[in-house]
């Protein structure tokens, strides 16, 4: 089938390599549908210029009159890539299912990630998406960008040591609630990457507080979490991870802060873990 806008009385699927310039045609009969979200495009466009989009069963849907029902991110997405797929398509349906179509539960990354049997999926992805923008220079945790269900496990992949920092993440929680687990498991990981042993000591101390003088970095951090955790306005995984690093660079320099001022805002810088 090469024109499934032509107009078709019964429901039909087919199998077609839809290429750019059919997408961009199709997409001339989007005439009612949703707004487009230029950030799910270039999402799907990386996956389908990575190689890596599969024929899933998900399909393309034409009305009786050949109008776009429902596709209009994935057309758009293989025009922005440049790239023909594969694509299942559907014509011939009623006009009226239109308010039907995408209303089951979203497969997330955490979804994906307890398929694939991994632990703390939740906590792990919410870590995977976060090392993943900082790795891509947003290291503000804006989450203007975040990776797809395929970048996310490729990322997991090339970078197992993640799972530890989602299982020590959860371990401190679990012994001091006041420390944000994400955050907590994205420092973890960019502080083992400079020293193993110290990132090992200084996450055993948060959890636990233990042999701390007045002064320590660690006690002050401690402090500061307690006091985030009592306000009444949310703190940013911005503020977090910078409190959290700024108490690393204190302890690897030998200093001993008294206290460690939030970020205000969104635009003033991430310190940088030494």
């Amino acid at each position: 089938m090469n024109n499934p806008i032509v107009a078709a009385l019964f429901p039909r699927t087919d199998i077609v390599h839809v290429t750019p310039v059919m997408a961009k045609e199709w997409l001339n009969r989007n005439t009612h549908n949703r707004a487009l979200r230029s950030s799910k495009v270039a999402e799907f466009a990386r996956d389908i210029e990575a190689g890596n989009w599969a024929m899933n069963g998900e399909t393309i849907k034409f009305d009786i009159n050949g109008v776009l029902l429902d596709g209009q991110h994935r057309l758009s997405a293989i025009v922005k890539a440049d790239t023909s797929v594969d694509l299942l398509i559907v014509t011939g349906l009623d006009p009226a299912t239109q308010h039907t179509m995408d209303a089951g539960a979203k497969r997330t990354t955490a979804d994906a990630f307890k398929l694939k049997d991994e632990k703390h999926t939740a906590l792990l992805a919410a870590i995977v998406r976060r090392v993943w923008a900082w790795e891509r220079g947003d290291h503000k945790l804006s989450m203007n960008l975040a990776p797809t269900i395929t970048e996310a496990q490729d990322f997991l992949n090339a970078n197992p040591a993640l799972r530890r920092s989602a299982e020590i993440a959860s371990r401190v929680r679990n012994q001091f609630k006041y420390a944000p687990a994400s955050t907590t498991g994205v420092a973890h990981f960019l502080f083992n990457r400079i020293s193993p042993d110290d990132t090992a000591w200084f996450f055993t101390r948060l959890a636990d507080g233990a042999e701390l003088s007045a002064g320590h970095p660690i006690l002050t951090l401690r402090k500061r979490l307690l006091s985030d955790s009592e306000g009444a306005r949310k703190v940013s995984d911005h503020s977090q991870l910078a409190t959290l690093i700024r108490a690393w660079n204190a302890m690897r320099a030998g200093q001993k802060p008294t206290h460690f001022k939030p970020i205000a805002t969104q635009d003033a810088p991430m310190p940088m873990p030494k």
